[in-house]
This record gives structure tokens, sequence and C-alpha cells, in this order.
């Protein structure tokens, strides 16, 4: 059986009081409303890719341990900026891949310049010589 699309269902669920309290900050910041926290959130877990430059990409995850006062420090920068985890590591990643790209850019385009700067210099060896052949 098909609903219309724009028909609206309600879900009534209890939280942690710190999970509900971390939920209010972040609606609060990124101006949402709990409804459409609530919408997005699942919908991000029951359809969990992403668009990225027009191309649907399947998410993989990546899991790792840190020390807790890293940790805690982690958390403590994530409330100051109002980012999830998610962003804030995701961010770092992109930052790290474009700054490699571009450094390898610059290092596979230095060879040309230094054959060019080879060449510079036979030709001054080579009027050198002919100078003093003369």
């Amino acid at each position: 059986m098909r609903m219309p699309d724009n028909e609206k269902k309600g879900i009534t669920v209890k939280v942690d009081a710190q999970l509900h309290a971390q939920v209010r900050e972040y609606i609060e910041a990124h101006g949402m409303t709990m409804s459409e926290f609530v919408a997005k959130a699942l919908d991000s877990e029951l359809h969990p890719s992403q668009t990225r430059g027009g191309v649907n990409m399947a998410n993989r995850t990546l899991a790792f341990q840190v020390p807790e006062e890293l940790f805690d420090r982690i958390k403590d920068y994530l409330n100051r900026h109002h980012m999830t985890q998610r962003q804030f590591v995701l961010g770092l990643i992109e930052a790290e891949l474009d700054r490699d790209m571009q450094q390898t850019n610059e290092v596979e385009q230095q060879p040309e310049n230094e054959e060019l700067n080879e060449d510079e210099e036979l030709d001054e060896d080579d009027e050198e010589s002919m100078n003093m052949s003369m």
C-alpha cells in the first residue's frame, strides 16, 4: 500500500537526556526543527549514501581509537564550532588529500623545469666553446 508523498506520520521516541540536550544544541545551531533533524537522521540511516560532485557515492566506515585526552579536546572543539565528528574528520581528510594532490602536481612539474635549466646551461657552455675556438 503506497502512501501519498506529502502525508506525514509521527514517530515518538525516548532518548537519554544528555543525547536530547546535544540534539537540541545541534538543531538550534543549524536553524532546524526537531522534525527536520529526525527526518534527516532517519533518511541518512536508511539510505547511507551521499552525493558528491553529482556522483552518488556509497559511504564506507572508518573507525579508530584516540587517547582520552585527545578525544576530550576534540569534543570541546566540536562543541565550540558546532560541528559533528563526521564533519570534522571529513574536513581534515579532504584538506590533507587536497594538499597532497597539490604537492604531487608541483613535484611532477618540477623535473620539466630542471630539464630546461640543464638545456640552458648547455647552451651557455656551447657559446663559450665556440668563442674560444675562434
